[in-house]
């Protein structure tokens, strides 16, 4: 007869026990106050001092960055040739990633889509922190941060063409190190849609002078269940020529929305890969829980997460991925 004793629950997973409870009870008292809010009228809270400042910087830095923006589009033309308004944006990201058997972690990202309408018709300019096409097609980042976003300086020139229903674009990179990276990519992606329903497939070649060269491939479905929720099936696969390596991401996720400024989703993901042989390479369960602060300005989102993988023999690990957006 053996007897086997269980050993004390580590601190770390106390820890992250006492997050998730703390995530959940906070859901719960977002969603009752904006029930009671919904079902008992009251008169909106003054804003405060700190927070009428930051509204007003948010508009005079906007203001000012689209003034640039249409003064440097008029500088290059001569003049005004369209009255199409100018969607210069500018994103800050604050992400924070903590898992049970890894090391905290936070990242700070920006992102700068510059239009210039009186100069262009189909293509647009980005300066970026990230590669954001990279970031797409990193299977497990790229619907769950797991880790920080890898910093690479850099600005993309994006061709933007339609043939017929299909929406084609080329977008060249150059990354700001010693010596210069240069990357391609092109994109050809389309959407049907019928009563409650989308279908979205997506084909991306890229090539990379480090990387080698790849393809992505995605067939995402969307079923809308009513005016508040929905059911995303999701399939993405992506090969590295110059390591042969293939890796596929499936998953379901059901949304749905709260109010105007706010939305919960639950998904499960697992994901795959051909090396040694094709097998099961981890799977995960989330829920991400999204808020608009302030419209326009910052949106806040809140993911619990539970990831089996085959790094950790599948033990369970636990994770919280808090994102900060600001926008401009």
């Amino acid at each position: 007869m053996k007897i086997k004793f269980r050993h004390p629950e580590s601190s770390t997973k106390i820890l992250f026990r006492k997050i998730i409870f703390s995530a959940l009870c906070l859901f719960l008292v977002l969603s009752s106050s904006q029930s009671f809010a919904v079902n008992a009228p009251t008169k909106p809270a003054p804003e405060t001092d700190w927070e009428e400042a930051l509204i007003q910087g948010n508009i005079n830095i906007s203001n000012w960055f689209d003034s640039f923006a249409d003064g440097l589009d008029l500088f290059l033309v001569g003049k005004r040739v369209t009255e199409r308004r100018n969607e210069t944006q500018i994103e800050i990201e604050n992400s924070a990633v903590i898992t049970e058997k890894e090391d905290f972690e936070n990242s700070v990202n920006f992102g700068i889509n510059l239009r210039l309408p009186n100069v262009e018709e189909y293509w647009n300019v980005k300066f970026t922190s990230y590669d954001e096409q990279e970031e797409g097609r990193d299977l497990k980042n790229a619907y769950l941060r797991q880790t920080p976003r890898q910093k690479n300086y850099g600005a993309t020139i994006g061709l933007l063409a339609k043939l017929g229903n299909v929406r084609t674009t080329f977008e060249p990179r150059i990354e700001l190190q010693d010596p210069l990276k240069v990357s391609h990519t092109l994109t050809f992606e389309s959407v049907a849609e019928t009563r409650g329903f989308e279908f979205n497939p997506k084909l991306q070649f890229y090539a990379d002078s480090s990387d080698g060269l790849g393809t992505t491939q995605s067939l995402n479905f969307h079923f809308r269940l009513n005016t508040k929720s929905s059911i995303t099936l999701t399939n993405q696969g992506d090969y590295q020529e110059k390591i042969a390596l293939y890796s596929v991401l499936n998953g379901i996720t059901y949304g749905r929305e709260l109010s105007k400024i706010s939305a919960i989703s639950f998904s499960l993901l697992l994901s795959s890969e051909n090396r040694p042989n094709y097998h099961l390479e981890a799977y995960n369960i989330s829920t991400a829980y999204t808020r608009v602060l302030y419209r326009n300005i910052l949106t806040a989102q809140f993911i619990p997460n539970v990831d089996f993988s085959e790094t950790y023999g599948f033990e369970r690990v636990l994770g919280l991925t808090v994102n900060l957006n600001l926008f401009f």
